[in-house]
């Protein structure tokens, strides 16, 4: 088998073990053969070379909570909801590659419309569209009168079990609903589903080895969810002390997404009374999202529809209070839990996926170095390079 040696100035395995100085990789088709010194590889004759320079390496990165086809830091973004499904698929396309290009080599994407992001899915796997690994939600779900503008509408138990069992025979990779608002308002928040529909949507799921997630940002509808044996929990801005330590008992894994509230580019791009209303939220939100991180609750990282910045958002985790290294592993070992993928990819361990990124400056040191993606190496084939190899 052909064999192929990434080599960089440092190496971050992403399991938290200490990098390696002058770290390479070692690829044998698609599968990681060896990591280690680069000078204790062993090597055969024929093996290809790509140096990477002063570049550190990791693996390739997760976003946990993503959307293909929306792009929400447009100013016309929530015109485009509606677009007919071939807009939709070129938004998607463009923004795949963009995904990519930032080193995001698997992306969770929990929901678009018409079952777009199963066809992207297809194409993607039998090699005629470009774009990162793809486990899909489908359609995600939501009340009729809840939040979700790339939701479809389903009301009570039996509609709610009809419309999970129609997406697990689309082939959704997990079930998703929307249990609150994104936003908060006076007094307490409110649960969108009821109990019984919240139990209903998990049920169906695991019935079926499938794991389901819920957009949620607290109050009841986080205690039904936990009490369900939910997989996840998206977003979470408005966690109290209780419910951040019900959360951590439970062992159930957060998403964290601070971009809706952090990055004003994407609040501009919104009507300016909600774009005020995320603005009023900042402070408490920064505050429930760090003693989220402080509290030991698991989490992982979404772009929630920034395509290529990810990194951004892994910046925020660092200023919320998470360590460089926890960022990092949010990214990628803890994204490939979330993703059911931990044997796959995340890491840079023998047998895994060779997804690897080469990044400029060290990430451990300045998590920004993550912007200066530099090569990107997918499923053993290097895709995007800045230096030649």
């Amino acid at each position: 088998m052909d064999q192929v040696i990434i080599s960089g100035g440092l190496l971050i395995d992403g399991t938290g073990r200490p990098p390696i100085e002058k770290g390479a990789v070692l690829i044998e088709g698609d599968r990681i053969a060896a990591v280690g010194r680069g000078e204790n590889i062993k090597l055969t004759s024929s093996a290809k070379s790509i140096d990477c320079g002063d570049q550190v390496l990791l693996p390739g990165l997760i976003d946990c909570h993503n959307h293909l086809s929306a792009e929400l830091t447009h100013k016309d973004w929530l015109s485009k909801v509606n677009a007919s499904d071939a807009e939709q698929a070129l938004n998607a396309t463009i923004n795949m590659i963009a995904d990519l290009r930032a080193g995001v080599t698997t992306v969770r994407c929990l929901g678009d419309k018409n079952f777009l992001d199963m066809a992207c899915k297809k194409a993607i796997e039998s090699g005629r569209l470009v774009g990162p690994r793809l486990l899909v939600a489908t359609r995600s779900i939501r009340s009729t009168h809840g939040h979700g503008f790339l939701a479809s509408p389903f009301d009570g138990p039996e509609e709610v079990r009809r419309a999970v069992r129609e997406n697990i025979k689309a082939g959704a990779d997990v079930i998703k609903i929307l249990t609150t608002a994104t936003v908060r308002g006076p007094g307490e928040i409110h649960s969108d589903y009821s109990k019984e529909e919240i139990f209903v949507a998990v049920e169906e799921a695991h019935r079926v080895g499938i794991p389901a997630t819920a957009h949620c940002i607290g109050g009841i509808a986080l205690e039904w969810c936990l009490e369900a044996g939910m997989d996840s929990i998206e977003h979470g801005y408005f966690l109290t002390d209780r419910e951040i330590e019900l959360f951590a008992k439970s062992g159930r894994w957060l998403i964290l997404t601070p971009s809706p509230f952090f990055m004003e580019v994407r609040l501009q791009a919104l009507a300016s009374e909600l774009a005020d209303a995320f603005r009023r939220g900042r402070e408490e939100v920064a505050q429930r999202m760090s003693a989220a991180i402080k509290g030991g609750v698991k989490f992982a990282v979404g772009s929630d529809a920034i395509h290529g910045c990810l990194a951004q958002e892994m910046e925020y985790l660092v200023e919320l209070g998470a360590s460089e290294s926890q960022a990092i592993i949010a990214a990628t070992r803890n994204g490939a839990t979330v993703c059911g993928l931990e044997e796959s990819i995340g890491t840079l361990e023998p047998g895994r996926v060779a997804d690897i990124i080469g990044v400029e400056g060290n990430p451990l040191k300045d998590i920004r170095a993550l912007k200066r993606v530099k090569t990107v190496i997918y499923r053993g084939k290097l895709y995007y390079s800045g230096i030649s190899g």
